[in-house]
């Protein structure tokens, strides 16, 4: 075999050994971009800019003052209820959520509850991670509650905002229920029954005889 057959051979080789390695390559980087979540519910965001706005306006004549009412809930019953500032009567009454941008948790949310468009309150509220899941989540979501009947100087639920439930069977966190609830259909809903950890947030629509606990 002369010289020549030689290079032949060895720059032949040289081809194949480096459309190989890029074929190898190409082959890691689909295999990449097709992998899916490990859980369905990992990319979910616990926030979104979604505000629940309500219509108080047929309270006007009968309440003067706004207290926000946060009740915090378990599997057990309630743990906690925080209740506080007067806010001035309005038409309407928005409840927003957001993450807090002063750190880097996700187990921490801010509750804003704004009048009109007038400034309003806000209060953070405390996650706690999915129960039994293989990982730590902090994922929860809120539900409006429709009201039947605005009442005076009574606690008025507006807002579910309850925390996902690993389901063990299929491997995956769940929130499975209604899109809006009512108080009469609360307790019997999935996010009662299932949710481990979750707040309802009211008010209390008073026409300034109803006592007043600092939140």
């Amino acid at each position: 075999m002369n010289k020549q057959a030689i290079i032949t051979i060895l720059l032949a080789l040289v081809a194949i050994l480096s459309v190989s390695i890029i074929l190898k390559g190409q082959g890691n980087e689909t295999k990449s971009a097709e992998a899916k979540p490990k859980y369905a519910t990992e990319q979910k965001k616990t926030q979104d800019d979604a505000v629940l706005t309500y219509d108080i306006s047929s309270l006007q004549d009968s309440a003067s003052l706004i207290i926000l009412v946060i009740r915090e809930y378990d599997q057990r019953g309630m743990v906690d209820e925080m209740k506080g500032q007067r806010l001035k009567m309005a038409k309407t009454l928005s409840i927003g959520f957001s993450l807090r941008q002063s750190v880097q948790s996700d187990s921490i949310v801010t509750v804003y509850v704004r009048p009109d468009s007038r400034n309003g309150l806000a209060r953070d509220l405390v996650l706690k991670p999915v129960p039994d899941a293989p990982e730590t989540f902090y994922l929860y979501e809120k539900v409006p509650i429709q009201v039947s009947a605005l009442r005076p100087n009574t606690f008025i639920p507006l807002a579910f905002y309850g925390s996902f439930w690993w389901d063990s069977n299929y491997k995956i966190c769940r929130f499975c229920g209604e899109k809006e609830l009512t108080e009469e259909n609360i307790k019997e809903s999935e996010y009662f029954k299932y949710s481990p950890h979750y707040y309802i947030i009211g008010a209390i629509f008073s026409d300034n005889t109803a006592r007043v606990i600092p939140l």
